[in-house]
């Protein structure tokens, strides 16, 4: 053990020590953080392992947990962003941003040295200092090189500019046709070619994982999943039994990210490969657990943990003017659509913008809060102002995860607007607990988890995904009788902490106990 550590050493009621990895900074993600405090607080130590933003090694407590972020040099993803794809353009392309500038940068030198030969020349003929034959010899000499150098200007210039197009193509998306397919095929070097997060995160987080010892690694999400079978296998090589879970945030098979396709396909090859090491299996939703068994056919289903709003963020009666609503000043009988998830494409929060535009909705407003005012959001404003009514679509910082839920009270409805994608159907976002904990209606396309909730309680209504005229029907009904989806809450009969992580967190606690007790 680590001197580093040395004064954290288990107390002598210590169940042991889990290391949890997450594959992000730690600081948005309120499940991994629920994760660890819960878990400290039932007697774990507990170790929660990050990036880091500054690149440095990081260290605070969170609750009676301990935060480490992980110092990183991203190695791997800054070489592909300075070696680019390369396509049928490769043929001629600079290889790297480094020997484009170099090659780019000698070539100006070497033209300014041509102007500077030129000068030289015309003054040595100006001077009368050489005779006529050496004079033509010398204007003879220079037109060849300056020609030659006006030449190989243009061959610079021709492959600078194939690089640069090769960057702004991996801007839009990062891998090519041949390296998604070699990364369908399977293989080490093909998945880190495509996503060379998983090699800079073995050099962050690897020798932090040996580092801290643990009794059991908490792997969140697939990014991670290589990296803790890897300290598992070294650990056990060393006569440690160290128990590995795994803890599933998304249904890989069928996620699709905006960007870059070989996301999932990587992420889903890293759950096929790893997954028969893992000692117990975690999912955040239902539906996501059954696909998991059913897809990798595993023996038990995943135990599902759900990221539901912790007791503490429940509210019971609140002022109309404040949160959300107070915020943006307005008063409490103007309809107020709220949405605090993250926005992307394929959210399909266009749709609500679209349906804002509708005729019936003209006196509603739409408040999103979001992270970045820039990408997708920029575009939606733009889509705002383009149908005339930009001035009642809001954007508003996220609000700390403990207030997030009495923030979102004094809103109309909430809404997940998701389009349909295979992962989609099975999700059941956090916000969306949210939403139910603040005991607001809430509006959701037709994807199957999510509206199979929202048709049992009543709570809301659905809508086709991707219909902007649909979803206006949805949110007008809602404006006109809010009580009788308000009214839902207390007609189920339902403990207003059955939606809430200390139900869930149970389960999770449980599997330790049950994988931490398990022989080899």
């Amino acid at each position: 053990m680590s001197q580093e550590f040395a004064g954290e050493e288990p107390s002598g009621n210590s169940l042991g020590r889990v290391v949890m990895l997450v594959g992000n900074f730690i600081d948005g993600d309120s499940r991994v953080q629920k994760q660890a405090r819960s878990a400290a607080a039932a007697g774990w130590q507990t170790f929660l392992v990050g990036r880091s933003p500054s690149g440095q090694r990081e260290e605070y407590p969170l609750g009676q947990a301990t935060v480490i972020r992980a110092a990183e040099v991203m190695t791997a993803t800054r070489y592909r962003s300075s070696h680019p794809r390369r396509g049928l353009s490769g043929v001629i392309a600079y290889r790297s941003r480094e020997v484009s500038k170099v090659k780019h940068r000698r070539q100006r030198m070497r033209q300014e040295n041509s102007a500077i030969e030129r000068m030289r020349l015309g003054r040595q003929l100006e001077s009368g200092s050489i005779n006529p034959v050496v004079a033509a010899a010398l204007r003879s000499d220079f037109a060849v090189r300056a020609v030659a150098t006006r030449g190989l200007g243009y061959w610079v210039a021709a492959r600078k500019q194939a690089f640069d197009r090769n960057v702004a193509r991996s801007k839009a998306d990062p891998n090519s046709g041949l390296r998604l397919l070699l990364a369908r095929i399977g293989g080490d070097s093909p998945a880190w070619d495509a996503q060379p997060r998983l090699v800079d995160f073995e050099d962050s987080f690897g020798p932090l994982i040996d580092e801290l010892e643990p009794d059991i690694i908490h792997a969140n999400d697939a990014d991670t999943l290589g990296v803790a079978a890897r300290a598992l296998i070294r650990a056990r090589a060393k006569g440690r039994d160290v128990k590995l879970i795994y803890d599933a945030h998304e249904f890989f098979p069928g996620e699709i990210r905006h960007g870059d396709a070989s996301w999932h396909v990587v992420m889903a090859g890293e759950e096929r490969r790893y997954l028969p090491l893992v000692d117990g299996v975690c999912a955040a939703a239902d539906r996501i657990a059954a696909a998991m068994a059913d897809c990798y056919h595993l023996s038990t289903v995943p135990t599902v943990v759900n990221n539901m709003p912790e007791r503490s963020t429940l509210v019971g009666t609140v002022d109309a003017t404040s949160g959300v609503r107070g915020d943006l000043k307005l008063d409490p009988d103007v309809p107020l659509i709220v949405h605090a998830g993250m926005v992307a494409p394929v959210r399909g929060l266009d749709t609500i913008v679209r349906a804002l535009a509708d005729p019936a909705l003209s006196h509603a407003h739409f408040a999103m809060l979001v992270g970045s005012r820039q990408g997708y959001v920029a575009d939606l404003v733009r889509l705002a102002e383009s149908l005339g009514c930009g001035e009642r679509l809001h954007l508003l910082d996220y609000v700390p995860v403990q207030e997030l839920t009495a923030y979102l009270a004094t809103a109309t409805v909430g809404v997940e607007p998701f389009l349909h994608t295979p992962h989609q159907e099975l999700t059941v976002t956090t916000k969306f607990w949210s939403y139910l904990n603040a005991r607001l209606p809430i509006v959701v396309s037709d994807v199957k988890a999510m509206s199979a909730i929202v048709a049992e309680m009543g709570n809301g209504e659905v809508f086709a995904a991707g219909d902007a005229q649909s979803a206006a029907e949805a949110l007008r009904k809602v404006f006109d009788d809010r009580k009788r989806y308000t009214h839902a809450y207390e007609a189920t009969g339902s403990d207003a902490t059955q939606f809430t992580w200390e139900t869930q967190v149970e389960r999770m606690l449980a599997l330790y106990q049950a994988v931490n007790h398990v022989k080899p």
